[in-house]
């Protein structure tokens, strides 16, 4: 395997899985602590150069038991900076690196198989990077706009062994798909009709896995929709003008101070401008927390938070 690193290429490929990561653990979770902000934001800039390290280690030794761990370590650290409940960051992480990873043995086999041979040279190997990284924020772009507006709650309310079908099928598909293919050499000796062979069957597999989880999260919504909207007809109200948010709800949906209080200010008829001079902060923060309260309820606007809490009523 040639191997060989081009700075120039290096930089929009850790552009790229910058944006993957960003849309993943940044965007769809933020965080409000700034130091935990500062280091997520460092630790995506830094996971080229980390597969940097890695690689050479699966080219060379083929230590697969040193890359899991450290691949571990950082998903790892993701979830821990990341901002949500554990369970809504661990979904994100495994599922993420299981598509990843299967996605690489796709790529791998795709290219094997059309051209015949390993990458023999620096710029072949970087085309096939390339391809890779677009594969990732394409999934990325996928998993976000199907996550965006699901609550953590009704994440929460699933048991825990129902997800490991969804998210073990594409890391225990790459798994037999790489004791599949090993030794590469033998595969090509054999043809490389093989890996076009593996290629599409591990694509269908994948696409299948895509559909998979689509359909489960909007079972997910909807049968979440189903229990609040029975459990808010049973329960007293969660909002007044004079009392604010409940306690409950306000727990319930895991909101911190501040966004119960921006909360309260927007259920009071207030535009984000009157929000930001009322309680002297900028605009832009209004909005991220507003954001965080529509993620964490459920509710993608101001008008829908408003019905959640009784007041379309």
């Amino acid at each position: 395997m040639y191997y060989k690193i081009s700075i120039l290429l290096e930089i929009p490929l850790i552009a790229i899985h910058f944006t993957a990561l960003w849309l993943i653990f940044y965007k769809l979770s933020y965080q409000e602590s700034k130091f935990k902000r500062f280091m997520l934001i460092f630790l995506m800039l830094v996971y080229r150069p980390v597969c940097i390290i890695v690689n050479p280690f699966f080219y060379f030794s083929l230590n697969i038991v040193i890359i899991t761990m450290i691949y571990a370590v950082f998903y790892s650290l993701l979830v821990v900076l990341a901002g949500g409940k554990t369970r809504y960051k661990a979904i994100m992480a495994v599922y993420h690196w299981g598509v990843t990873s299967f996605l690489d043995i796709i790529i791998s086999c795709f290219y094997v198989g059309i051209k015949g041979s390993h990458p023999d040279s620096y710029r072949d190997l970087y085309l096939v990077l390339f391809i890779f990284a677009v594969a990732v924020a394409l999934l990325a772009v996928f998993y976000y706009w199907v996550m965006r507006a699901v609550p953590q709650e009704a994440l929460n309310r699933v048991p825990l062994h129902y997800w490991l079908v969804v998210l073990l099928t594409p890391f225990c598909g790459s798994i037999a798909f790489f004791i599949a293919v090993s030794p590469l050499d033998v595969l090509i000796e054999a043809g490389v009709n093989n890996y076009l062979n593996f290629s599409l069957s591990a694509t269908i597999l994948l696409m299948l896995s895509f559909s998979i989880f689509y359909c489960y999260i909007k079972l997910i919504t909807g049968y979440n929709a189903r229990l609040l909207a029975d459990e808010l007809n049973k329960a007293p109200p969660v909002y007044t003008p004079q009392n604010g948010l409940s306690s409950e709800f306000v727990e319930k949906y895991g909101l911190s101070k501040r966004q119960a209080e921006i909360a309260e200010a927007l259920l009071l008829g207030k535009a984000n401008k009157e929000i930001a001079l009322l309680m002297n902060i900028e605009v832009n923060t209004v909005q991220v927390h507003l954001q965080n309260v529509y993620r964490k309820t459920g509710a993608p606007g101001r008008y829908a938070l408003m019905a959640l809490v009784g007041l379309g009523k």
